[in-house]
């Protein structure tokens, strides 16, 4: 079985924006499972202890689904609504291996 690609992402919304910055995720990983036949997971997960921090957990094909997910309009639409939201972020690239 080929192993696939996927990214853990942190994301740290500047304080108070966590809020505002949900439904701007949840609106791109919804379109992202729904028009992308190379994404295979996208979770989105929040800080137990601070709605401020955000955790990414998606899976792709392979690094060049990933690449074409970042040229997707809902991508694009996310990454410019989001952009004055976001305090910090930190991605891992890893392979799936089970």
């Amino acid at each position: 079985m080929a192993s696939k690609f996927a990214i853990i992402v942190t994301i740290k919304c500047k304080p108070g924006k966590g809020k505002d910055f949900m439904p701007i995720i949840m609106e791109n990983a919804v379109a992202a499972m729904r028009d992308e036949p190379n994404c295979h997971e996208f979770r989105v997960m929040t800080s137990k202890d601070d709605p401020d921090t955000f955790f990414f957990y998606e899976v792709y094909t392979n690094e060049a689904a990933l690449d074409s997910h970042r040229q997707e309009p809902h991508y694009l639409k996310f990454r410019d609504a989001g952009a004055d939201l976001i305090a910090d972020r930190h991605i891992e690239m890893t392979t799936v291996h089970i």
